[in-house]
């Protein structure tokens, strides 16, 4: 199985791009799995059990997703 790999970049595994975004392995497949036009992550699957994401996109998607949980102060209504 050939796969096309984008060169002149720094490839990190899963495990990698899970410990850059404070999230699980599962959970960066799952952001794969939608695709970087919806939201998500963009993969390169190298086997079918592995697979490489890009280190700038990550690191670029970690600035880029909004912050977690509610906003302080809670709703206020007028």
């Amino acid at each position: 199985m050939d796969v096309a790999l984008p060169e002149n970049r720094k490839l990190i595994t899963t495990a990698d791009a899970a410990k850059i975004l404070g999230v699980t392995m599962g959970r960066v497949r799952q952001l794969a799995k939608v695709g970087k036009r919806k939201g998500g992550l963009k993969g390169h699957v190298v086997t079918t059990r592995f697979m490489v994401f890009d280190e700038a996109e990550v690191l670029a998607f970690k600035d880029a997703r909004p912050a977690r949980g509610r906003p302080p102060g809670g709703f206020k209504a007028n």
